[in-house]
């Protein structure tokens, strides 16, 4: 039974690299399916111990499988699509390049691991990512064109694109020992965060957040893929939707850009994938995760312990602005990134963010309270304090209270005080008469 969905979303591999029908890989843990380095010791993903010869086993074991696994599948969907080449593996799926029949179009065709079909938990999880990516619909999520079950095979259909995963570009620059280009990796992060805001708005986190979930077309866009552990919110906090990791409290995600609160298995809200895009960017930028280590749990102790490396050190080329940013979202404490991904994306651009702002407005309310106390420092300097009269003296205030005429008419009453009184003598009478 096959059902049509809207155009929606994302192509579901931890990887995107090339794959021809025939290519085996030099080791991968026969527990999760995932493809490893040649120096390999553990698994990334589970921690299972690697033995070459176990790992070649198993490499050859899976190529037979994915082979049987081509076939059924062509055979089941002989009526609408013509099966291709393997260009993708995970732990859950393999994806296959198929041409539409009706359409002469180019379809990446994801379908679930035969051995997982008997996992109630695995069929429920690639089901649940076919619900969550056929409800989204934005420009950076591949969308879904149809899903459905064909002769004990779940697959899903998905538009294809031409274009490789970051962790393959960024394998190349480190092998060419090259870096990249801050402008490329500030536009790949603010897309990505873009992106990924639409989805927390819808109340999706997608948990995996990483290079190999990162896809570059041959335009440049960049889109999100392997929304296969992201899940839909059950609780909110208020700011942002929050979502359990698993039912069964399994820890989910690859243990190099895992937050510290998913690696303790508490709630997860979007700050979790901010977490992990910034650590994105830091391996951009520097080159290298700001933590690593053979073993996985050993990389969860330093994600959850240790401050990350200063980028401005490892490159001084990056901008203040942007080091900031992502230093922020790496904070241990979800309270202390971000308040959302929108937010972060603004940083990113160099804009100043609402907790930045405030900032800002205390500093220069400090800045002219210093202004204003050295002015009138300055002006009791310059002008001198005003004098105190000493006891028994009558203040210039109460003498020019007490009199208020014209200084000229003070003058001369005090010289007329000062003159002496001149004696007349009174006229005898007898002059008078006469």
């Amino acid at each position: 039974m096959r059902a049509s969905l809207p155009a929606s979303i994302s192509l579901l591999d931890s990887s995107r690299r090339a794959h021809s029908s025939d290519a085996q890989a030099a080791k991968e843990c026969s527990a999760c399916r995932i493809e490893l380095p040649d120096a390999a010791r553990f698994c990334h993903v589970c921690g299972r111990s690697i033995e070459t010869a176990v790992a070649s086993s198993s490499a050859r074991g899976d190529h037979a499988i994915v082979a049987a696994l081509r076939k059924r599948l062509a055979a089941a969907l002989a009526e609408r699509y013509e099966v291709r080449d393997v260009i993708g593996k995970g732990g859950m799926g393999v994806v296959f390049l198929a041409e539409d029949k009706q359409d002469k179009t180019l379809v990446a065709v994801k379908v679930m691991r035969p051995e997982m079909s008997f996992d109630e938990v695995g069929v429920s999880r690639f089901r649940r990512e076919a619900e969550i990516v056929a409800s989204l619909q934005h420009p950076g999520i591949i969308p879904i064109l149809a899903v459905g079950s064909e002769r004990g095979l779940h697959y899903f259909v998905m538009q294809y694109i031409d274009g490789h995963s970051l962790d393959v570009v960024l394998d190349e620059r480190r092998a060419e020992q090259r870096s990249m280009p801050i402008a490329v990796a500030t536009r790949i992060l603010s897309e990505a965060a873009a992106t990924l805001a639409y989805a927390h708005e819808q109340g999706v986190v997608h948990r995996d957040v990483k290079p190999a979930n990162i896809m570059l077309d041959d335009a440049g866009r960049v889109l999100l893929t392997d929304f296969g552990i992201s899940k839909n919110a059950t609780a909110s906090t208020g700011a942002v939707t929050v979502a359990r990791l698993t039912e069964t409290g399994t820890i989910l995600g690859t243990p190099q850009y895992l937050a510290p609160e998913q690696a303790l298995g508490t709630t997860v809200d979007g700050r979790a994938d901010q977490y992990a895009l910034a650590i994105v960017g830091f391996e951009m930028l520097a080159g290298h995760v700001p933590f690593d280590d053979e073993m996985p749990h050993a990389i969860i102790h330093r994600h959850i312990n240790e401050a990350p490396p200063s980028l401005p050190t490892l490159r001084p080329d990056v901008p203040a602005h942007l080091a900031a940013a992502i230093a922020r979202a790496l904070s241990k404490a979800p309270s202390r990134r971000f308040a959302d991904m929108g937010e972060f994306a603004r940083a990113l651009a160099g804009e100043t963010t609402g907790r930045g702002k405030a900032v800002r407005r205390r500093n220069l309310a400090r800045i002219f309270t210093v202004v204003l106390v050295a002015v009138l420092l300055g002006a009791v300097i310059l002008f001198g304090a005003p004098r105190v009269p000493q006891a028994g003296q009558p203040s210039a205030k109460r003498a020019s209270a007490a009199d208020t005429r014209p200084a000229a008419a003070r003058t001369n009453r005090t010289r007329s005080r000062a003159r002496p009184t001149p004696t007349t003598k009174p006229k005898s009478r007898a002059t008078s008469k006469r």
